[in-house]
């Protein structure tokens, strides 16, 4: 085969990939937990912080598994909040349950925590510490609690 055939080949085949990705639905895309696992979808999501950015410093997302009766916990940073001094995110379940991400050395995102949470209440609590891109302003912390929340 010959270059420009190989070439041609391969860059039709890279055009399909990206056709196949974009074919997904949104919904899909968005509502499946992929960083909790399979067969968990999104409840909810918490702004964390002040609303300088699209979304705070970060956001909190619940995942809940119905056949597990599992839930999970992840906090992603927005993309324009330099992280400075970590971030953490705990899941507690009010049937007892909990867990805790607190590995102050994380800049990305932190989690997944899991609790089994059926016919009980979640309660998430997170924070993260740094500034927004291109601030004059000092790292701040900011935190979010968002009491028992999704009961049953």
């Amino acid at each position: 085969m010959n270059r420009t055939l190989r070439r041609v080949l391969s860059i039709g085949a890279g055009v399909a990939a990206v056709s196949a990705l974009a074919a997904v639905p949104a919904e899909a895309q968005t509502i499946s937990g992929g960083s909790c696992g399979a067969g968990y979808y999104q409840q909810d999501a918490y702004p964390l912080g002040d609303s300088q950015g699209a979304t705070g410093a970060g956001v909190i997302f619940l995942y809940y598994n119905s056949s597990t009766g599992k839930n999970c916990a992840i906090l992603r940073r927005d993309a324009d909040f330099l992280v400075s001094d970590g971030m953490d995110i705990s899941l507690d379940s009010s049937s007892g349950g909990t867990d805790v991400d607190g590995q102050r050395a994380y800049t990305q995102y932190a989690g997944p925590v899991y609790v089994s949470a059926r016919g009980a209440c979640v309660r998430i609590s997170a924070h993260i510490t740094g500034a927004w891109k291109n601030s004059a302003y000092l790292p701040k912390t900011h935190s979010e609690n968002t009491g028992w929340v999704h009961c049953g």
